[in-house]
């Protein structure tokens, strides 16, 4: 694996071949530095538990491309209205290959690199190409992704941003303009998690939980739990205010290709090995994908979600390869 280091007149990132994930970010603001990415405690890790993860956690941190999204099959217990796909088995690793296996440098400047990725033979995704860049006189960083089928299939896809939270309760808060929102259908943690799973809601600071409400709008919680919910119907870009450190980031993105988002909180929940309840952050996903059950939900048009007029997955086509830019732009809060 090799990390690249990038660097611009309002920023410095890390970008390394594993997964192609970005992180950290060092924005210039006002004379200060403010990095937004998580970066998983783990990392640095050795011994035959951190051997044996799969290359999505071996260095988890903060953004990278997940092509197929999700589960490599539809989870056994799914409840009723979640089931009667036939299973596809496209890709075998949770998230896709290219979130689990060593991306190709080919080419790169000080202030962007760019990235490629050949799936294996048979696979229906024939290549990936990602360019990471320091926008020059700006706290910006832009990425591109370019997704090249082998033969034409139909699957979810997703962007993967994880960022940091403030330490102290609630001084971090989301702002998202979406049609309507949905809970996992099952316990994002069996006995952790408080959200009613498969319980809908309107607004991101009123769902509904085993004991009244919960809101996602204001983390961390002040509890450990882990929970996960889709923003159906994504309105303008998304906003993350960290009112403790004084800065804000604009996550801003094609919703004709990723119209929903996936909200992964956190909240040191997570007891096995690697997370062992030391892990706190958001995952902020610009999705085209039913949470993350794999390619098996998202592909199947009669999901609850699909069913509610909100693509769950995108065509793709043998020789015309999807482009789709985004950017994270980083601002001071007064």
């Amino acid at each position: 694996m090799e990390i690249i280091e990038l660097e611009w007149d309002h920023g410095r990132a890390e970008v390394q071949t594993l997964a192609a994930m970005l992180g950290p970010v060092h924005f210039k603001l006002d004379g200060r530095e403010v990095q937004p990415f998580a970066v998983m405690p783990w990392g640095d890790d050795t011994g035959p538990e951190h051997g044996a993860l799969p290359g999505i956690l071996k260095r988890t941190r903060g953004e990278w491309p997940c092509v197929p999204f999700g589960a490599p099959a539809a989870p056994a217990n799914l409840p009723d209205g979640w089931r009667g796909s036939s299973p596809l088995a496209i890709d075998p690793e949770f998230h896709g290959y290219s979130a689990n296996t060593d991306w190709q440098v080919l080419g790169r400047s000080p202030h962007s690199v760019r990235l490629g990725i050949d799936y294996p033979d048979g696979h229906p995704i024939k290549r990936l190409e990602r360019v990471v860049s320091g926008v020059p006189g700006q706290p910006t960083l832009r990425c591109q992704l370019l997704i090249e089928a082998r033969r034409d299939v139909t699957l979810p896809i997703a962007l993967h941003p994880c960022f940091a939270l403030s330490e102290e309760t609630g001084q971090t808060e989301i702002r998202a303009d979406f049609e309507f929102g949905r809970v996992l259908p099952l316990e994002t943690e069996p006995g952790v998690s408080q959200l009613v799973p498969d319980a809908q809601f309107s607004a991101l600071n009123m769902i509904r939980a085993k004991d009244g409400t919960l809101g996602l709008n204001r983390l961390p919680l002040p509890f450990a739990t882990e929970e996960i919910v889709q923003l159906c119907g994504g309105r303008g870009p998304l906003t993350l205010i960290n009112h403790a450190a004084g800065y804000q980031v604009h996550i801003q993105y094609d919703q004709t290709v990723f119209p929903s988002v996936l909200l992964w909180v956190s909240n040191r929940g997570r007891r096995e090995y690697p997370w062992l309840g030391r892990f706190q952050g958001v995952g902020i996903e610009p999705l085209c994908g039913a949470f993350d059950l794999g390619a098996d939900i998202g592909a199947w048009p009669d999901n609850p979600i699909a069913r509610n007029g909100v693509a769950t997955a995108i065509s793709l086509t043998a020789g015309k390869p999807v482009r789709t830019e985004y950017e994270f732009q980083v601002e001071p809060v007064s």
